[in-house]
């Protein structure tokens, strides 16, 4: 009696646990060998879905029945064609192999052509199984329906993935290391003009070297700074960490509520603590936060500029003290205050007109704006001439 090689295949965990479907399949395959006079040597199984082309790496039963099959150069015996795959192109790499496989229910002599019509009726039926069950989850979804992980509770699903991001740290963590070498060197690399390398530049030495990022894709600046954070390495145009910079820009924005951008960043020290953009839009955020908190802001209206700490301290010395004078407000004002007394004037007056006087004394800057606007242009074009 020749030997043959049986193999079983369910696509979900119920029906594996079940046993039904299995028992079923290596019933069928059992009679089939007794009638055409094979005796089933050994048996291989799996619980996996027949899609996609990797079968043998997603069913390490199928792969070890295919390997004993070929070491005893005996055939491979299924129930249907469906349990060894619903996939075409790895059905037809079988036959293109010369593996033998055998199936029960279309008998010992079918012939190539047979297999490749019933391989494609098994890969069509597995696209219509998958259309039914997405219109019916639709449905499902529509009226409420939770599936999946959304059956657990929020705690559970909280905990999930907070280990799931615990894994993923750590994973990256051990990449970042193991590749440290070249990091470190790519920032030792030459900059322009004799300044560190930056870590857009960085980046693309790494991809010349076909170094790889932690995510498997091409390098990027912002990508290369977070893993030398991990690495703890310091480097001349690294930003601090921004949390850090944004107590420190508090405090200096507290005693200079009139600072710009750029003096901020000279104030912050050397290096790059943090973007100039970002530290504009920093004082941008904290003035308008400031200007929120201020009832007298709210009420006049004013717009938020590097200014808008000087207003908000005239408007409560205003308020606490209704006769004070302009020479006064400079003189609580300190040395850092630049401007004009004429500014001072203006901004007195406007808190005593109120909104409407804010709004003549905008209408009549824009119009001495435009008119030196427009002298300007008459010179430069008879400069021209």
């Amino acid at each position: 009696m020749k030997y043959a090689v049986g193999y079983v295949r369910v696509s979900t965990r119920e029906q594996g646990r079940s046993g039904l479907g299995l028992e079923a399949q290596r019933r069928d395959v059992a009679g089939f060998g007794g009638r055409e006079g094979f005796s089933i040597k050994s048996w291989h199984q799996d619980i996996q879905t027949g899609a996609g082309k990797d079968a043998l790496l997603l069913r390490p039963g199928l792969a070890a029945a295919l390997k004993e099959a070929r070491a005893l150069k005996c055939p491979l015996v299924v129930s249907r064609l469906d349990r060894l795959s619903r996939n075409v192109h790895f059905i037809t790499g079988l036959m293109e192999h010369k593996v033998h496989f055998l199936v029960a229910a279309l008998g010992k002599d079918v012939d190539d052509f047979t297999l490749h019509i019933y391989a494609s009726l098994a890969e069509q039926e597995r696209k219509m199984i998958s259309e039914r069950l997405r219109a019916a989850f639709a449905i499902q979804k529509n009226k409420g329906r939770k599936f999946g992980f959304q059956l657990h509770s929020k705690t559970k699903r909280r905990r999930i993935a907070t280990m799931g991001r615990a894994v993923q740290l750590k994973a990256t963590n051990e990449w970042t290391e193991a590749h440290r070498y070249y990091i470190e060197w790519a920032l030792a690399q030459p900059g322009e003009a004799g300044q560190p390398i930056s870590f857009s530049a960085a980046a693309r030495k790494l991809n010349e070297l076909g170094i790889k990022s932690p995510k498997e894709k091409e390098w990027w600046g912002s990508s290369l700074q977070r893993s030398v954070e991990r690495l703890g390495i310091h480097h001349p145009t690294r930003f601090e960490n921004i949390e850090i910079v944004h107590a420190r820009v508090d405090a200096i924005l507290k005693d200079h509520p009139t600072i710009a951008s750029k003096q901020l960043m000279e104030k912050l020290g050397p290096g790059k603590p943090m973007p100039e953009q970002s530290a504009r839009r920093y004082l941008k955020a904290g003035r308008t936060a400031a200007a929120n908190r201020s009832s007298a802001y709210r009420r006049m209206g004013w717009k938020i500029d590097h200014w808008t700490g000087t207003r908000i301290r005239i408007g409560e010395m205003m308020r606490l003290r209704p006769r004070i004078t302009a020479q006064q407000i400079i003189k609580v004002l300190g040395p850092d205050y630049d401007k004009k007394l004429r500014w001072v004037w203006n901004v007195m007056n406007e808190y005593r007109g109120g909104p409407a006087q804010v709004a003549k004394h905008r209408t009549v800057r824009r119009r001495m704006h435009d008119r030196q606007r427009k002298r300007e242009a008459q010179r430069r074009a008879k400069a021209i001439r």
